[in-house]
């Protein structure tokens, strides 16, 4: 056997070519010749010195089948020497580049002037990574290894209002994680005096540019300026720093979009026969008592430190009673002007909250908020309605109507004589109004715009023509017209964000619900025909479910 190898390893010789650096194999015929196999052919070429060219697995089965049938002596190309070899691949961003070096078969190994070639090819000339590159050095091979990364482009930052006066009143509804607002605090009177600053504008960045691997700038977006709107009401830039807003007159700051208002503020200890009835454009502070048959208006809020007997109350903002709110009759549906003159009405724009409620009609744009309990009154509220904290066990409603789109909760809902109480959810068409009308006047502005556009265009196209100071009377109508549609828009996200919200409408009953108390969801009614614990109403596939 021995012998037998021997004489065939004289027969098969291996030699690489000086011109062409190919590996041949030449093979003699012998008379005592065993079938070669691959894995002992492998084993001669490594035995021969060769082990580390690239072999030809296709010539080295020929090979093989050759050397078992060959009469005649013959030479064939198994393989060869091959340098390593580096090849680039770009991202389709432009923002990466990856490298693969194949290494070499008995040549020579990957040099950085390869790789440098090898990028070259794929145009990359930024964001090389040399301590990547230096690896791949080192190792002598690379499977699509990072070798270049781009500088990201960072856009500017628009500019921002900052408020400088600590617990300012926001008129904007706040959400919480939920998405519902939660108004359980609605604090005092913030007051400012004239002068003093309320706001500060920071200015946009320019942002950084960016750069590809390819070397072409990437160019940043520079933010937009945070603007004060012309109209604000009471306040205005300071003619020393523009970037401060000032108040022009003393009275309370109200946040509001695209800078602050400043209304005034009067204080009375209570409202009476002595004092008369309340018009008043601004905040009213009462620290007593809002009689019976007196009527209060504010465009601003009203804050009562004692109680509103029945009387009516009607603010542009909240209205804030620290103590009860109580008629002194019946809540009907068909009133008469003596049964209107018993209630107490409420009506405002923002929220109401009051420790409780009695025999009252109350209106709100956004959230009613009670302390302890609701009695025989009728409460509307575009948000929702809260009677009592939550998980104390506190709060009730007993009697008359509760309706608001998101969400009534209170700890009991009913009473056990079987009083009718009547809560409703999930549809309010003071929402679909508003969103009508806030679409319709978006509608209108955009109009004006255009309008003021073309204006704009032919001013800077003639100057000569138009008469002085109208170019800068245009711009300021362009600007106010910007931040009024601008305001609009977010007013129109917000209604549409709050109707969509409207379908997970629920009504809460945390301790308990008797019956009599009827509740309706999105239109469908159920009746709670006996005592029940404590639960949630929400619309089902198969209409209200409780659990």
């Amino acid at each position: 056997m021995d012998e037998t190898q021997d004489t065939q390893a004289q027969a098969l010789k291996f030699s690489i070519t000086e011109d062409t650096r190919k590996l041949l194999a030449s093979f003699t015929p012998a008379e005592n010749r065993a079938p070669l196999e691959l894995d002992a052919l492998k084993q001669k070429i490594a035995a021969a010195g060769f082990a580390q060219l690239f072999l030809f697995e296709p010539a080295l089965t020929q090979l093989i089948r050759q050397t078992a049938t060959a009469a005649e002596p013959f030479s064939l190309e198994i393989g060869e020497v091959r340098n390593a070899s580096a090849a680039a691949e770009v991202a389709a961003d432009k923002m990466s580049a990856w490298l693969t070096v194949t290494p070499p078969c008995g040549g020579a190994a990957v040099t950085r002037e390869q790789i440098d070639r090898a990028l070259s090819a794929k145009g990359v000339t930024a964001g090389i990574l040399e301590w990547a590159l230096e690896q791949v050095l080192a190792c002598g091979t690379a499977d699509r290894t990072l070798i270049a990364q781009g500088r990201e482009v960072v856009h500017g930052e628009d500019g921002r209002l900052q408020c400088l006066i600590p617990m300012v009143k926001d008129r904007h509804p706040h959400l919480d994680e939920h998405d519902i607002a939660d108004y359980r605090d609605l604090g005092g009177i913030v007051t400012v005096h004239q002068g003093e600053r309320l706001m500060q504008k920071h200015p946009p960045t320019p942002g950084e540019a960016g750069e590809n691997v390819l070397g072409q700038v990437i160019p940043a977006k520079p933010g937009k300026e945070a603007l004060f709107s012309p109209q604000l009401k009471g306040a205005k830039a300071d003619p020393e720093d523009p970037a401060f807003l000032i108040a022009e007159i003393s009275g309370q700051p109200v946040e509001v979009s695209h800078g602050m208002s400043v209304e005034p503020t009067i204080t009375l200890k209570t409202v009476d026969l002595s004092t008369g009835n309340l018009d008043f454009d601004g905040t009213i502070n009462v620290t007593g008592d809002v009689h019976a048959g007196m009527s209060i208006r504010a465009t601003g809020d009203i804050h009562v430190g004692g109680t509103v007997e029945a009387a009516t109350l009607e603010a542009g903002g909240d209205i804030i009673v620290k103590g009860g709110i109580i008629g002194h009759g019946e809540v009907h549906d068909h009133p008469d002007d003596k049964q209107k003159a018993d209630i107490a009405r409420i009506r405002c724009a923002g929220s109401c909250s009051a420790h409780f409620i009695e025999n009252a009609s109350i209106e709100t744009g956004d959230s009613i908020l009670v302390a302890n309990l609701v009695m025989q009154s009728e409460l509307a509220a575009i948000n929702q309605i809260l009677v009592g904290k939550p998980g104390t066990g506190m709060g009730r409603i007993i009697g008359g109507l509760a309706e608001a789109t998101l969400l009534v909760q209170a700890a009991t809902i009913g009473s056990p004589a079987g009083v009718t109480t009547r809560v409703m959810v999930g549809t309010n068409p003071y929402l679909h109004d508003k969103l009508k009308r806030t679409t319709h006047l978006l509608e209108t502005k955009a109009k004006e715009m255009a309008e003021v556009i073309k204006l704009l265009t032919y001013v800077r196209s003639h100057p000569e023509r138009m008469p002085a100071g109208i170019l800068h009377k245009a711009e300021n109508t362009q600007m106010a017209l910007m931040l009024d549609m601008e305001t609009l828009q977010e007013e129109k996200e917000q209604l549409e964000h709050e109707i969509n919200l409207a379908v997970d409408a629920r009504v809460v009953a945390e301790k308990t619900v008797f019956g009599g108390v009827q509740i309706e969801i999105g239109g469908q009614i159920h009746h709670v025909e006996m005592q029940r614990n404590g639960g949630t109403f929400a619309l089902g596939e198969d209409g209200i479910a409780f659990q």
